[in-house]
């Protein structure tokens, strides 16, 4: 992936930052599909589309490997608008039972972006302030059938869109560092969680919020970090983080933030990706005073992101999928010492094991 590229593309439409040359030049039409099919991995084809649609190609070869991924940029315009109309059906009918729904990740951090249409995202995340069985029940009504699932949510699927209903904002059960941040963010729900109104349409709907600045510095890392040890960290949430710190960061409590990121356990994850953010994405922050820290994790970081680990190909929960999934997990082990510094490790690997015996054997 010819990550300078990518970046320059990302940087001229989300913060408006003019590259120096022509988007197209030296670039066959052979490395143009490779790399669209590498952005679209990681989240940002919608951003490179937008950036390219107003070149001028002479070049029928790369005329024709554009038309061939601006159908995958309408579908995901298509996908955001219909996630968009389900928020709206969802909180109409949490309304009609009186209830408020604070939307996560996804939906509300796509505000953030020039075009909210430009951001990716699948499931429908939300909290429900302490009333998730009841939100449980008006699902059911709506003949919406609600699964459990391993840890701090629940899972229903409505019009083929994955639900995600959070009783918890962070896994409690198998991270103790998760404990302080899950109580801070319920304990910020309950006092400024009616701040920021989340916007549709249809005006009626006035029980519909997104988290504040605060409570989105402590998610949005947390969930960054999360996805970093179990998986990888993509670009757009890279690119999440930078358009939160230049749009919201001067609202944040920093003093409250920071001294959670160090209780936790998080702070030195933090400051490697403020780096990252400047010396590989060519963005400086000022609006947070934590300060970046280089290094050889850094660089590591940096290098897993580029070049994550390939997805399992084996069917779900065979011996052959959970032998590759346990490869997986040891390989993490040093980003576990990085995200999870004083919890076991070990406990954790045993854990997830359990978890996947039972998921076989059910």
């Amino acid at each position: 992936m010819r990550i300078d590229w990518i970046v320059d593309r990302c940087n001229e439409v989300l913060f408006g930052i003019k590259a120096e040359k022509d988007p197209l030049e030296s670039m066959t039409a052979k490395k143009l599909d490779r790399d669209l099919s590498e952005f679209a991995t990681h989240g940002m084809l919608p951003v490179l589309m937008e950036s390219l649609s107003s070149v001028r190609m002479a070049d029928p070869e790369k005329k024709e490997v554009i038309l061939k991924w601006y159908g995958a940029y309408e579908q995901s315009k298509k996908n955001y608008r219909k996630r968009l109309g389900l928020m709206e059906q969802l909180a109409v009918q949490f309304k009609n039972a009186g209830l408020d729904v604070m939307f996560l990740k996804g939906a509300t951090t796509a505000q953030l972006y020039p075009d909210p249409q430009l951001r990716v995202f699948g499931d429908i995340d939300y909290y429900m302030f302490g009333e998730s069985a009841k939100s449980v029940q008006v699902l059911k009504g709506m003949g919406v059938k609600t699964e459990d699932y391993f840890n701090h949510h629940t899972q229903a699927t409505f019009n083929g869109v994955l639900l995600e209903n959070h009783y918890d904002f962070f896994d409690r059960q198998n991270h103790q560092s998760n404990l302080l941040l899950d109580d801070e963010l319920k304990r910020l729900a309950a006092m400024e969680g009616h701040q920021y109104p989340f916007k549709f349409d249809n005006p009626e709907i006035d029980n519909a919020y997104s988290m504040t600045p605060t409570m989105n510095a402590i998610f949005l890392m947390r969930h960054m970090a999360g996805h970093f040890f179990s998986e990888t960290v993509a670009l757009r949430m890279l690119y999440d983080w930078a358009l939160f710190l230049k749009k919201c960061g001067s609202e944040v409590d920093w003093d409250l933030v920071t001294d959670l990121y160090e209780k936790s356990g998080m702070m030195s994850f933090v400051r490697m990706i403020l780096a990252i953010l400047e010396s590989k994405l060519k963005l400086p922050i000022d609006t947070c005073p934590i300060e970046p820290l280089q290094g050889a994790t850094t660089e590591r970081i940096w290098d897993s992101i580029l070049n994550p680990p390939a997805p399992d190909p084996y069917k779900h929960y065979s011996v052959k999928y959970m032998l590759y999934e346990a490869k997986v997990f040891l390989d993490n082990r040093w980003k576990h010492h990085v995200i999870y510094p004083n919890e076991s490790y070990w406990k954790l690997f045993f854990v997830h094991a359990g978890l996947y015996l039972k998921k076989k054997i059910s």
